[in-house]
């Protein structure tokens, strides 16, 4: 027989307090509410680009339909571009082989060019997985091939920042420079103390920049691809190749932009404008990584090329425009088709130690 009390109490609903917590753990909270804050960011960012775009265009008028387009010159973009990684690959490779990998040219060149498409997905971590895995089938440890991945790109990317500075005097020297400071306008006015301050600055701090970077790249590293164990510093002369290397890289992307800027606006092809081309990418690129929120930098490099290429001589708005969203347009089937044919080609060879 039950007691009456007990009874009463069984049927009471339970106390507030002892009932589980329904509350967002702060693993979930980090989780999605980094993932909103991405993309809520990116989407200003686009929208900002966007409405930046329209009223530069608004602003040309109807410039662009006085252009003549030639398609040819778009093959060309995509060619420089696709050679303007061929550093790049050397140098991971060149960093593997130092950790004790034997690979062949063609077997990391599968590897750096089908990682590209993992750019697109925010966060940047996808190009160091599928890079990494890539090697793997190879019979390459994943651990060195994820860290020398990351190192890489920050090596590509303070690359870019460099040149773009160096070549900046050219970028502003004939552009519409009264917005400007006075001291950057004098800057501009001796185009070679930028190439010679960065690369005093490059030679001096080359083996702290080289530390930095090594610790940098361990820490950026996903920890499912890093072998505890891993403590790797690479020598400041390997840095120095790489940086060489990445100039002749980041002038041919440079001179896709050019072959790009032929295509669309029909003006003849200046050459003696490609520290322009060279500068304008290598910034738009490089700070267009550095916003891990957009996929590939999109809408950032975009925005930066707007504001480059319009202020150039000879360049409408509306070129600029069209040019940026074409280089875009122009890079991404380059990646595609370069990946697939390399992934499909290449996919069969023996592995090779």
């Amino acid at each position: 027989m039950t007691d009456d009390g007990e009874g009463a109490r069984r049927d009471m609903p339970a106390d507030e307090s002892v009932l589980p917590s329904v509350a967002p753990s702060p693993s979930f909270v980090r989780k999605h509410g980094g993932r909103l804050w991405r993309w809520s960011l990116f989407a200003l960012v686009m929208v900002f680009v966007v409405t930046r775009g329209r009223s530069l265009w608004l602003r040309d008028g109807d410039a662009i339909r006085a252009a003549e387009w030639d398609g040819r010159w778009l093959f060309a973009a995509a060619g420089a571009y696709a050679l303007g990684w061929l550093p790049s690959v050397w140098f991971w490779r060149k960093m593997m082989k130092r950790l004790g990998g034997q690979l062949s040219y063609l077997d990391t060149a599968r590897a750096y060019y089908c990682g590209h498409l993992g750019k697109y997905v925010p966060g940047k971590a996808s190009v160091v997985v599928i890079r990494a895995a890539l090697i793997k089938q190879r019979g390459y440890r994943a651990a060195p091939a994820a860290l020398t991945v990351t190192y890489e790109t920050l090596v590509l990317m303070g690359a870019g920042l460099a040149v773009a500075v160096a070549l900046g005097p050219w970028l502003i020297r004939d552009a519409e420079t009264e917005t400007l400071p006075d001291w950057v306008r004098s800057a501009a006015a001796i185009p070679w103390l930028a190439p010679l301050t960065v690369v005093v600055l490059c030679a001096l701090l080359l083996p702290a920049v080289s530390w930095l970077f090594s610790v940098v790249a361990e820490k950026m590293t996903p920890p499912e691809l890093l072998e505890s164990q891993e403590r790797v510093r690479f020598e400041p002369s390997l840095l120095a190749s790489g940086l060489l290397a990445f100039v002749a890289g980041w002038f041919l992307h440079g001179l896709s932009l050019g072959c790009t800027l032929r295509a669309v606006t029909g003006q003849p092809f200046d050459i003696t404008n490609w520290p322009v081309w060279t500068a304008a990418t290598s910034l738009a690129t490089s700070v267009g990584f550095l916003a891990i929120f957009a996929p590939g930098g999109l809408g950032v490099r975009e925005g930066l090329l707007f504001e480059s290429l319009s202020i150039q001589p000879g360049i409408s708005a509306s070129q600029a425009i069209v040019a940026a969203v074409f280089l875009r347009l122009v890079w991404f089937v380059t990646e595609i088709v370069v990946a697939g044919v390399l992934y499909y080609a290449v996919r069969g060879r023996e592995i090779k130690h």
